[in-house]
């Protein structure tokens, strides 16, 4: 590290320091014969029992799991063939299926919904001898930045119980966070996997759009395959070991481009405010921090905000959402929120237009760059928060306070996100560090569309 950073800075980057794969050691230790399957899945059941009051996990089947690890036990004493997963216990978002096991996407109406088979990505990981734990909590119909529904109640913060573990895979984030499970399959749309994998100080990511397929999902899709390529299914882990090994199972291969980085410089580019939103003072130090690390091994630029419009894609993804939101809504709803909401097929396509424009503004960035690194949200997880009103079922917030300004909830939890989800960008949330109450601090690594896998690379470079 650069000897000229101040002591109580570097420490509030320790985060950034590699972590170690918990998973593949017990991948490759029951291999070895050195643990049983059914003892990790024991052990695991005895943390979900320890953190219960946390509330991640809220539908899991004991004695199937348990079978299923006997199952895989007695396959490797036959010597039969044992997956690339075999010894990891992965958990799965509520709205996603998981045969044998309800999907609810903590919504009333799908409360006894059990799902019949399974998601193709949760399909993917069982060929590879996974074990799926259960499934992680989230709030109704994916449509907060906190998590909790009328079904399951709340989820809490893995180290801090007064505050919010994000949303909305939030149930997901505390389960890796505690240990309870290896990794969670979740979907992000606003920043759903990526905010709570920066409030609980883990690792997230998002490939590119298609990359790992969709397919059904409680509560349903985006209208038209605009939106449907926005929203993505991804990965929170302990480690970007966990999210490598993960990613290479579930992502389809045929769309992505083999990887091209090899050893040596990177061109970093970064971005401190995607176009002048708030930041808490703690975060920006934190994030400063670590730039003035990286700049001291590697090439690194901050963007000007004329290279790729923030501002304007962020315009543009609330126009696509408010319009596809429009084919459903009540036409009193559609009335009350005014000039926000549009009908009209040509302000959809005008739209749609515009992000073809964000999507080639980023792809000329990201060749001349290598990464581009932003924060996650204007501040650390925050004391859970209760809704004002409802619309529908998305819950309505007082603006939050960034330090001492008042800043719309949406644009504190969601500004930092959506530009790279109008552009389907892969991206990777990484821990940098902590605040001084011991807050975990990630940022977003973005990476090139259809480049993943040097995306995955070039992540676990600047963590070293």
């Amino acid at each position: 590290m650069n000897s000229n950073i101040p002591s109580d800075l570097i420490n509030s980057i320790g985060g950034c320091v590699f972590v170690e794969s918990k998973m593949l050691n017990q991948i490759e230790n029951v291999k070895n014969g050195k643990i049983t399957v059914l003892e990790i899945v024991k052990e695991r059941l005895a943390l979900l029992e320890r953190h219960k009051s946390c509330n991640s996990i809220v539908c899991c089947d004991e004695k199937m799991v348990l079978k299923q690890a006997e199952e895989q036990d007695a396959g490797i004493r036959a010597g039969r063939k044992v997956g690339k997963l075999c010894g990891a216990v992965i958990t799965v978002k509520d709205n996603l299926d998981v045969k044998g096991l309800k999907a609810t996407a903590g919504m009333k109406e799908f409360q006894d919904n059990v799902s019949s088979g399974d998601c193709e990505a949760v399909a993917k990981l069982r060929a590879e001898g996974a074990i799926i734990l259960g499934k992680t909590n989230m709030p109704a119909g994916a449509m907060d930045m906190q998590t909790f529904n009328d079904i399951y109640g709340r989820t809490n913060h893995p180290d801090f119980t007064e505050f919010t573990c994000g949303g909305s895979s939030g149930g997901g984030a505390a389960a890796v966070s505690l240990g309870i499970s290896d990794a969670d399959i979740g979907d992000d749309f606003m920043g759903s996997i990526r905010v709570p994998a920066h409030f609980c100080g883990i690792y997230g990511m998002i490939g590119t759009d298609k990359v790992i397929p969709l397919g059904n999902m409680v509560g349903g899709k985006p209208n038209g395959s605009t939106m449907s390529n926005i929203l993505r299914v991804g990965i929170q882990a302990a480690s970007l070991d966990d999210l490598h090994r993960l990613f290479a199972v579930v992502a389809d291969d045929s769309k992505i481009m083999p990887a091209r980085s090899g050893p040596g410089q990177i061109k970093i580019a970064y971005t401190k405010d995607c176009g002048g939103l708030p930041i808490s003072k703690e975060y920006a130090d934190c994030f400063k921090g670590f730039i003035k690390v990286l700049s001291s091994k590697y090439h690194v630029d901050e963007l000007d905000d004329w290279q790729f419009g923030f501002t304007k894609a962020r315009e543009c993804f609330l126009k696509l959402l408010y319009a596809n939101m429009a084919i459903s809504l009540p036409a009193v709803v559609r009335l009350m929120m005014g000039s926000k909401i549009s009908i009209r097929l040509k302000d959809y396509l005008e739209a749609e237009e515009r992000r073809e424009e964000y999507i080639a503004q980023l792809d000329r960035v990201l060749t001349e760059y290598d990464v581009l690194l932003a924060p996650v949200s204007a501040t650390p997880a925050f004391r859970h928060k209760s809704p004002t009103k409802f619309r529908g079922i998305q819950p309505i917030y007082e603006d939050v306070l960034v330090d001492d300004a008042r800043v719309p909830y949406s644009v504190a939890n969601m500004g930092y996100t959506t530009p790279f989800s109008v552009t389907a960008n892969p991206v990777i949330v990484i821990p940098i560090g902590k605040t001084a109450s011991q807050l975990p601090i990630g940022i977003q690594v973005v990476g090139r569309r259809m480049h993943d896998l040097d995306l995955l690379k070039n992540a676990e470079r600047i963590t070293l």
